[in-house]
């Protein structure tokens, strides 16, 4: 139950006694108060202040900001790395990294520095030995070049391979050789260049005239007319004719051309030759068909004369390259 006091009436200026609720008689209070939470907060970020104070706020009253917080930062000391010198704290890990990368960008730079030296001396030592091992297979090249005119076809180019490979391999090493080297550099050129021409004039020459020199070999043509017929004399002097031709019209053009063109013209006057020879032997007439056959031979040892000439021309061209890839190589070592 509430006690009711009237409020006092308009212009009147007594003050009537105050109203108590039942609450009240109780302790409690129609005053509002706000609670915030007491416990200290961790900024989320240096920039931002904490949201609560750990203060309790109530309406109508002012408290005092809570006392600055210790400075964390001041009192902090680096941790012992290393040892003391002089009184300062010295990180030896980071020192002797400077140290080493210091000392790694010294020594790359003495490398770079003479490394084109290094290069050279080296370029040098490999045109020294290429040089040397050429000389010392040139020989061969003159035995091969010496041995084209034998009576019996040399059996192959295998004995230049060697001479071959070591003239390139000096024409590669020379591209190693610096501006100021000019000489040495022409020097090896010369050298292998002209070992190169004289190994490629004798292997021509070789094979020219392996190719030449069975066609130049007249067939056994039986003369006789009771000891052949005609028809297998003239298929013997016809296969004959056939390998002429297919080894005339295959040979290159640019080697001993003048021994291509005695052969073409020789060929032209195949079918007369085989038309007198055989003819001879319908006649029965042996004499006139020893006259065909003795004339082709003639024909044919003319041709075998150019080409022993060409070959000798050959020779002396090859001689000629040996000596001045010699005289080179002699300039090349003693400079």
């Amino acid at each position: 139950m509430t006690a009711t006091i009237r409020p006092p009436e308009r212009g009147s200026h007594t003050r009537g006694p105050l109203r108590v609720t039942s609450l009240e008689t109780l302790g409690f209070s129609d005053a509002v108060s706000v609670w915030s939470d007491t416990r200290p907060r961790i900024p989320l970020t240096p920039s931002v202040p904490p949201v609560g104070d750990g203060r309790v706020v109530r309406r109508g009253r002012h408290e005092a900001p809570p006392p600055p917080e210790p400075d964390t930062v001041a009192d902090w000391v680096p941790a012992e790395f290393g040892g003391r010198l002089t009184g300062s704290n010295i990180r030896w890990a980071l020192v002797a990294v400077i140290v080493t990368l210091v000392a790694g960008a010294a020594v790359f730079g003495y490398w770079l520095y003479q490394r084109p030296g290094s290069l050279q001396e080296a370029s040098t030592i490999e045109v020294t030995a290429r040089a040397t091992a050429l000389e010392t297979a040139l020989p061969a090249l003159e035995e091969f070049n010496s041995g084209l005119l034998t009576a019996d076809p040399i059996t192959g180019t295998s004995s230049l391979f060697a001479v071959e490979s070591e003239a390139r391999a000096l024409f590669e090493a020379s591209g190693g050789l610096a501006t100021s080297q000019s000489e040495l550099r022409r020097a090896a050129s010369e050298a292998s260049a002209s070992a190169l021409d004289g190994i490629r004039l004798a292997s021509e020459t070789h094979s020219y005239r392996v190719a030449v020199l069975p066609i130049l070999q007249i067939p056994d043509l039986v003369t006789d007319r009771s000891l052949i017929e005609l028809d297998e004399a003239a298929r013997s002097f016809g296969d004959w004719q056939l390998s002429f031709d297919n080894v005339r019209t295959a040979l290159p053009e640019s080697v001993m051309s003048d021994v291509t063109l005695r052969l073409d013209v020789l060929s032209t006057d195949l079918p007369s030759f085989l038309t007198s020879y055989v003819d001879a032997l319908r006649e029965d007439d042996s004499a006139a068909a020893r006259t065909a056959v003795s004339d082709l031979s003639a024909r044919l040892d003319e041709i075998g004369e150019s080409l022993a000439d060409s070959v000798e021309g050959i020779q002396t061209r090859v001689s000629l390259r040996i000596e001045e890839s010699r005289q080179a190589l002699h300039r090349l070592l003693q400079g």
